[in-house]
């Protein structure tokens, strides 16, 4: 029944009753809305004043103990006529903590690097390459240079890498154990286009032999089945490798993405940096042992009785050479972005070892001869 109709039906007595209900419950309605509102400004109020009251504690407080701490100087100071800075009012404790922090931020491959020194020149002559470095490891100084640091397709130079990473994730006892060459490692060599160890599915291999199979004749299915072996699944190598440049610092200029040197937008180096990492691998004895040996025999296998027999022609077509020192190890690469490319280290006749790397050169003996040229030049 609507208020119209039920008002027409009231006597003129129920109807003032009826209006001063009306205006008691609204009256009620303005109160109640008038006390919620004036409830939650002393609230707000009480928490704004609670606030700028801690503040202002804080800030006393702050202020107080820098005031002990400056007292406590200038005592100090005063006994001792050192100036003793606020840090050595701290803890031992926090102290070691911090330095320990400190520790576990210092990459674990230590520093390799290598300055410009100050007879540094610009490579020239009869080099081919558009891109070079030469570094005396001795000094840690870049002698020679050509756009050095600029972005390079390292191709199968990243195999120096691959087993220096592998080399510092296996025990030396690990090396003559017997792995079984994988479908997936031979597949993900074939399918790149990449070269091959020698090595055929289902081979039993030591640990040793694929070392050498990655080096030596630069077999993609080796690098694969190492990689494998050491991280479980390539992707997880890849990681690693990417962990090893940042270690290394060269993390900015240098990403990876396969063990092999297949080429991709996401895997480049620059020379300079493909020198620290055979820099480091010349300091990890299994990995220099390696890249410095011309030929190998591999052991016995259930494929190959004999064993097979691979090489370092890079080695080989360079020891014949004339440019004042004895080539020590390499690596070369190459695919059709890269050109050739290698990297080498070299033994001056006056006992420094230098290390070269190239890239973009007209083809792979042309690359033989401008590592021949840089160091019959610039190297001492």
């Amino acid at each position: 029944m609507s208020n119209n109709f039920r008002n027409r039906n009231m006597s003129e007595d129920e109807r003032r009753a009826y209006r001063r209900r009306k205006k008691l419950i609204r009256r009620i309605q303005v109160y109640s809305e008038m006390a919620l509102i004036a409830i939650a400004i002393i609230v707000t109020g009480c928490l704004i004043i609670s606030h700028i009251k801690g503040k202002d504690d804080g800030t006393l407080k702050v202020a107080a103990e820098e005031k002990v701490v400056a007292e406590a100087e200038t005592s100090e100071e005063k006994a001792t006529g050192l100036k003793v800075s606020s840090k050595t009012l701290e803890e031992p404790e926090n102290v070691e903590e911090t330095k320990e922090i400190e520790e576990e931020a210092t990459p674990k491959a230590g520093n390799y690097s290598a300055k410009e020194s100050e007879e540094m020149v610009e490579i020239g002559g009869d080099v081919v390459s558009q891109s070079a470095v030469l570094i005396n490891n001795k000094t840690k100084e870049i002698v020679a240079t050509r756009n050095a640091k600029e972005k390079i397709v390292p191709a199968s130079m990243t195999k120096v890498m691959t087993v220096l990473v592998a080399a510092n994730h296996i025990s030396p006892e690990k090396l003559d154990e017997k792995i079984v060459m994988s479908h997936e490692a031979i597949d993900y060599s074939y399918a790149g286009g990449g070269s091959t160890s020698g090595f055929v599915e289902d081979e039993e291999v030591t640990v040793r032999d694929l070392f050498y199979g990655t080096i030596l004749p630069s077999g993609g299915d080796a690098a694969a089945q190492l990689a494998i072996y050491v991280a479980g699944d390539i992707d997880s190598f890849v990681k690693m490798m990417n962990e090893e440049c940042k270690a290394l610092g060269i993390s900015e200029t240098t990403h990876f993405t396969n063990p092999v040197g297949f080429h991709s937008k996401e895997h480049y180096s620059t020379p300079y940096d493909i020198a620290i990492i055979m820099m480091a691998a010349l300091d990890n004895e299994v990995c220099k042992e390696v890249i410095t040996t011309k030929v190998y025999n591999s052991t016995a296998t259930n494929v190959n009785p004999e064993g097979i027999t691979i090489s370092n022609w890079f080695l080989r077509r360079i020891e014949d050479k004339e440019f004042g020192g004895e080539i020590e190890g390499a690596k070369t690469g190459y695919v059709d972005e890269s050109g050739s490319c290698a990297v080498s280290s070299m033994i001056s006749e006056s006992g420094t070892e230098y290390i070269c790397c190239t890239a973009h050169s007209s083809s792979s003996w042309r690359c033989i001869y401008d590592h021949v040229d840089i160091y019959k030049t610039y190297a001492k």
